[in-house]
């Protein structure tokens, strides 16, 4: 254990080194010393470096959540300037009958805004797409904010036909858009961010803050993408083109820090102080693959990702007629990650054409023997349009489907865009795709930028009409009232409506009293997976023999495969 050495007359230990167990107990504290030094600076190294990462981390996710943040007020701009330069290139008499069918118009193809209002000078006219010339009152005094493009903005304005309903009035010379709030970014419902949402005028110097507390920085500092550490928060700002309007994200830095420092911390306790480095380092690494977006990519690459289907049936006669896929993500720890999450961390990376590939594999793999021996049926698939435009995609087709003899009838492409220059760009594709067979749905009809003024020159066959539509049978809303025109405007252009959401007999009736009899939703079936749909699909078959699965859905698929179908 220790070795001495010995001089003639002399030694060179003491009475205690030559005790074994002192000798022992010294090596032993000496070791003790080196680990706890060498694990001091391990962790205290380490957790320096994984703060530096952290905050690096932090700030890059707070400036994707900022751009999220700011996707929809994009789209809501994008919006409201197209309203106005419709309604600066009206060529009818003020508040005629013409020109209030072309307010009325406006509103009707909008999302947002509300009501369409027509104000002349003092002497001259004054209406509004929804009540006519009769317009109310609407705020004459001086208006909350004035962009550097003239445009004057009253803010938690009443409809005229809904007081208590708030909205935002945008005025540009003798027309006023009313628009519909913002919603509350999911980034910001967490809690993880506080949001500000500001208004710059950067001739005057004036700011105004509409949303969430005073940010608390300079006006210089309004860069759109710019990420600042400021007095301990992490601030990420991303800003409408022109400056006008900015999203302040804020996160408490030391916050960011401590949730994951005490995670750490505890973790080496747990280890040992010993392995307090490869511990600290190990995490270190460890935290920043267990990101969501490291995961998505890991899973994707993995082909982790599997596919339910949930039925969309013909209620003439309860014939399951056809299923959309949808794609599902389990965890490792059994945690499923809902589509509405993973889906637009698919599309912030990049990953969408691939999960697209995925789902056509996962297709022909679960439904290719039933969909080759049962050729009336169908499957759907949900694809953007840059999908159809990537030549991965018709190589996949070609090798999942057509030499997998299956017919191109059975495979429907929904198609979902928000951009509606991207969807008249996939038209040349659609028409191609519609050429060999396939049917073309457009998803969430009534949400996006897919509406009925060209869904002919889109040359569709289906459209989906959202959920949002079915809650509002037999609620009397303004969006109920919408519903019939829809559905006669989509039988003149010869296009058929699935009906989403269905989830109680009289959304059924409502909608087949009016000719509408695809339907989708959890009255008929929840997704199910493939096996477990096809059971229930052939069990059907075998207890009718007027018509394949004709009315046994709902009852088989509780028998078969319990409380989730």
């Amino acid at each position: 254990m220790f070795r001495a050495d010995f001089h003639p007359g002399k030694s060179t230990i003491s009475r205690r080194d030559n005790d074994p167990d002192a000798s022992v107990l010294g090596q032993m504290a000496s070791n003790r010393q080196r680990i706890i030094v060498w694990s001091t600076f391990g962790v205290v190294a380490t957790l320096a470096v994984l703060c530096a990462f952290l905050i690096a981390d932090e700030q890059r996710t707070i400036r994707a959540a900022a751009a999220a943040v700011i996707s929809k007020p994009l789209e809501r701009v994008a919006e409201v300037n197209a309203a106005f330069a419709e309604l600066r290139a009206l060529d009818a008499q003020p508040c005629s009958a013409t020109h209030l069918e072309a307010l009325r118009s406006i509103a009707f193809r909008s999302a947002i805004i509300r009501d369409v209002v027509y104000q002349g000078d003092n002497a001259g006219p004054r209406c509004n797409g929804n009540i006519g010339a009769a317009a109310s009152s609407l705020p004459s005094d001086s208006p909350d904010f004035t962009t550097e493009t003239g445009r004057r903005i009253w803010r938690n304005v009443d409809l005229p036909l809904s007081p208590g309903v708030k909205s935002t009035l945008v005025k540009e010379g003798a027309y006023e858009l009313l628009v519909a709030p913002e919603k509350q970014p999911a980034t910001v419902e967490d809690g993880r961010y506080a949001l500000s949402v500001v208004l710059l005028n950067s001739a005057t110097g004036t700011m105004l803050v509409v949303r969430g507390a005073d940010p608390g920085i300079a006006q210089p500092l309004f860069i759109s993408g710019s990420t600042y550490w400021l007095r301990g928060d992490i601030i990420s700002v991303a800003c409408l083109p022109g400056q006008v309007t900015c999203y302040v994200l804020k996160a408490r830095g030391l916050a960011v820090l401590m949730s994951n420092l005490m995670l750490l911390i505890f973790t080496g306790i747990l280890a040992g102080i010993g392995v307090a480095l490869g511990i600290a380092s190990w995490s270190a690494r460890g935290y920043r693959m267990r990101t969501i977006d490291a995961l998505l990519r890991e899973a994707v690459a993995k082909k982790e990702l599997f596919m339910h289907y949930q039925p969309i049936v013909d209620n003439r006669t309860g014939e399951t007629v056809s299923a959309e896929a949808l794609m599902r993500w389990t965890l490792k720890s059994g945690e499923s990650v809902p589509p509405a999450v993973f889906i637009p961390i698919a599309e912030a990376n990049d990953l969408i054409g691939k999960l697209t590939l995925l789902a056509l594999q996962r297709v022909s793999e679960d439904f290719g023997d039933f969909l080759r021996t049962h050729k009336n049926f169908k499957i759907s698939v949900n694809v953007v349009p840059a999908d159809m435009m990537d030549s991965s995609f018709h190589q996949s087709l070609q090798h999942h489907f057509v030499e997998a003899g299956i017919a191109p009838t059975q495979l429907a492409f929904e198609l979902t865009e928000r951009t509606s220059a991207r969807l008249e760009s996939a038209v040349t594709v659609m028409l191609e795709l519609g050429g060999r067979g396939h049917e073309i749905y457009i998803d969430d009809f009534g949400t996006g930028y897919a509406n009925l003024s060209y869904l002919s020159d889109l040359k569709v066959d289906k459209i989906k009409l959202d959920k949002k539509f079915t809650d509002t049978v037999g609620t009397g809303t303004l969006r109920e009232r919408i519903v019939p025109s829809v559905i006669e405007l989509a039988r003149e252009l010869g296009v058929e409506i699935i009906v989403e959401g269905v989830e109680s007999n009289a959304q059924v009736e409502y909608f087949r009293d009016r000719g509408v009899h695809l339907m989708q939703g959890w009255f008929y079936g929840r997704p199910l997976a493939a096996e477990a749909l096809i059971r229930t699909l052939e069990a059907a078959q075998a207890h009718s023999n007027a018509s394949p699965w004709a009315g046994q859905f709902r009852r088989f698929a509780e028998v078969c495969c319990g409380e989730e179908s």
